[in-house]
């Protein structure tokens, strides 16, 4: 036994040389990655009317003049300084694979009980978009590190290294490289660029969809790298306040190639710029830009077409660009294919209100709190709670506690009444009381297990957020497109719903060496919510239509569940609902973000003016389209005369005015509640 298993171990050792000796000798045959044109890549919508080759293309991606490299001499000494101090601090000591770096991410993952923080250097980054895939696997991972252990042994400058990184690396706003981006971002030559201006292109990798058209986060990123540029001393104190004073330009990007990478319809564009933003993070931006994919998506062009025209069209709701702006997602809760999105009111727009926005969701939130309350065995319908006003002593972080006012919309108070209807009429009192244990009937560890339910449906949730009891009544900012498909895992019996807008990709298709890269696998959500309980939800959200404030999303005899909510001060209106075949997310209120829509409420019928409409209204005008000529289903674990009944139609949502301590003025709001801050 014992020579067995010596034979077994050299020959296991001989493998594994013979697999390095290979693998050396095939990075020393590797060539540089060129910027070669290709047939485009085509992105198709699904089939129209579910009839086989009935897809229509919605975008092209091609490489056009979108990448422009720098030589080492052209770049600036604080650009590549930059990268260095914000990826890999110790890039010029480790020989490509940074050891300690390792062992100090793990260390950070078991703290905070997840992965946090990564240790792939420079180098490995560099090989990974160059010559690998993005697959999160230990065979890539493995090839990686030593293709990035052998390039360095290989390459005497270590400089050139991060100027090969930085030329073939995604900046945002269609940049790729870093001469692109110098272009696009300031209008200038890589070698002009300013330490502050070199520091703001390092920061945007972070995020480039995102900090590529959000100037405030690009300028907070900017300000992240300045600091470790001075924190590593490549920067003095002067340099640091002096690039801190420099504004990014006022037009961020201010000058976006002209030949863009990613062609198609303008009602499409924001859902094709998700789809692009897919594809290079699975297979990096050169397999990408060369072309040569197709891509089969799961957007339903007529349902896509008829969210447009009923927010944006001509006939629509929000037709002057003075109105709010809206954010429109539809979800299929099975597989969670995306079937439509409106992502902004310019569909050029490089911000998608869906995917970026962080908005407060008022009311929309207390769904979770509800689903909390029953898994700890409240029952909803003889738990008793007082509508009245509310005073409460909550935490203020520093030992002490302060008073929290909470009232309801219009200072309704309703008495005696229970969580079922308290959620048909939005009524905020009885929430607040359930997250903070009143009287013991409430949750235990209310701000917690709220949060809890949240991220289990697909809230993204920090390690470190500790939850306010405000909570409940939706304080804490979410996107359109996780709360959409939060409802869309409860409208899927508690299995957790992903966002999908990729459905298949072949390379060189109808070509010699054709091959699927990708396919969905969509019903393989985990289980998140028991199947009872989330059945037991969408019992009660029906009635938020047929008995309280949600009466106006009504489809006829087509079952609808579903909730509204609105944050505070009238910044954003939702409505979220669900049929047992899609689930739609709507969120209304202005794009930049600060601006009321108060003053476009009407105070005795308490909705919006004129055509604007609610977003309930929004909601029912868009799914009448969307669902027409589908079979009427019923939800399953559902009572049938729950959901077969009457509709009674009141607005608005309920609402929370609340003052400090103080006496300031008070803020009567739907759904609104912030902590005072004053104790």
């Amino acid at each position: 036994m014992g020579i067995l298993a010596l034979c077994v171990f050299v020959a296991g050792l001989a493998f594994a040389i013979g697999a390095y000796v290979g693998l050396v000798k095939s990075v020393g045959n590797l060539e540089k990655p060129q910027s070669v044109e290709s047939h485009p890549t085509y992105i198709y919508s699904a089939p129209i009317g579910g009839k086989d080759g009935s897809r229509r293309v919605i975008g092209t991606i091609f490489q056009g003049e979108n990448r422009k490299t720098a030589s080492l001499d052209e770049m600036p000494p604080n650009l590549l300084n930059a990268l260095v101090a914000k990826e890999d601090e110790r890039f010029r000591e480790h020989g490509g694979v940074d050891l300690w770096g390792i062992m100090r991410a793990l260390w950070v993952d078991f703290q905070a009980g997840k992965k946090v923080e990564g240790a792939s250097t420079i180098t490995q980054q560099y090989v990974k978009n160059a010559y690998l895939t993005q697959d999160q696997t230990w065979s890539r991972k493995i090839k990686e590190a030593l293709i990035a252990v052998e390039i360095e042994r290989l390459q005497p400058d270590k400089d050139q290294i991060i100027a090969d990184y930085l030329n073939i690396v995604y900046f945002g706003s269609n940049a790729y490289g870093v001469e692109a981006a110098a272009e696009t971002y300031f209008n200038k030559s890589v070698e002009d660029l300013t330490t502050g201006e070199s520091a703001a292109l390092v920061g945007i990798l972070w995020s480039p969809s995102t900090l590529g058209a959000d100037r405030s986060a690009a300028t907070e990123q900017r300000n992240l790298v300045l600091k470790k540029m001075f924190d590593a001393g490549y920067i003095t104190q002067q340099d640091r306040d002096q690039s801190l004073d420099e504004e990014l330009p006022k037009e961020w990007p201010v000058a976006p190639m002209v030949q863009s990478g990613l062609k198609g319809p303008q009602i499409t564009r924001n859902f094709t710029e998700l789809v692009q933003q897919e594809l290079i993070k699975k297979y990096g931006s050169n397999t990408v830009l060369n072309g040569g994919l197709s891509v089969y998506t799961t957007l339903d062009l007529e349902a896509q077409v008829a969210a447009q025209d009923t927010i944006y069209g001509p006939s629509g709701y929000l037709t002057s660009p003075d109105l709010p702006d809206a954010a429109l997602l539809s979800i299929e809760p099975e597989t969670g294919y995306i079937k439509a999105m409106v992502g902004n009111r310019d569909q050029s727009s490089r911000f998608n209100l869906v995917t970026q926005a962080q908005r407060q969701p008022g009311s929309s939130f207390k769904p979770f709190a509800l689903i909390a309350a029953l898994e700890q065995g409240i029952d909803p319908e003889t738990t008793k709670f007082v509508s009245e006003k509310k005073v409460y002593q909550v935490p203020n972080g520093a030992g002490g506690t302060e008073r929290w006012k909470v009232e309801n919309y219009g200072e309704e108070e309703r008495g005696l009444i229970n969580l079922e209807q308290a959620l048909w009429e939005s009524d905020n009192t009885v929430y607040t009381d359930l997250v903070m244990n009143t009287d013991g009937k409430g949750l235990k560890n209310g701000p917690e297990a709220v949060m809890d339910v949240a991220e289990r449906l697909g809230i993204s949730v920090d390690a470190s957020e500790q939850p306010e009891p405000s909570i409940v009544l939706g304080t804490k900012e979410v996107s359109p497109i996780e709360h959409t498909a939060a409802y869309a895992t409860i409208a899927n019996g508690g299995r957790r719903v992903e966002p999908t807008a990729i459905e298949k990709v072949v390379s060189n298709e109808g070509q010699e060496g054709e091959k699927v890269l990708f396919k969905a696998n969509p019903k393989q959500g985990e289980q998140v919510i028991d199947p009872e309980i989330a059945a037991q939800a969408t019992e009660i959200m029906i009635g938020v239509v047929t008995q309280g404030n949600g009466g106006k999303a009504a489809l006829g005899d087509r079952p609808i569940a579903g909730k509204t909510g609105t944050s505070e001060s009238f910044f954003d209106s939702w409505f979220i609902g669900y049929t047992p075949q899609m689930t739609t997310g709507i969120w209304m209120g202005y794009g930049a973000g600060g601006q009321t829509m108060e003053e476009l409420l009407d105070p005795e019928e308490g909705a919006y003016y004129g055509s604007i409409g609610s977003t309930t209204e929004i909601w029912q005008k868009y799914m009448l389209q969307a669902m027409d000529g589908k079979p009427v289903e019923r939800f399953k674990g559902v009572d049938d005369d729950i959901q077969n009944g009457g509709l009674t139609a009141t607005e608005p949502d309920s609402a929370t005015a609340i003052t400090s301590v103080t006496g300031a003025t008070a803020t009567t709001d739907p759904t609104a509640t912030s902590v005072p801050t004053e104790p």
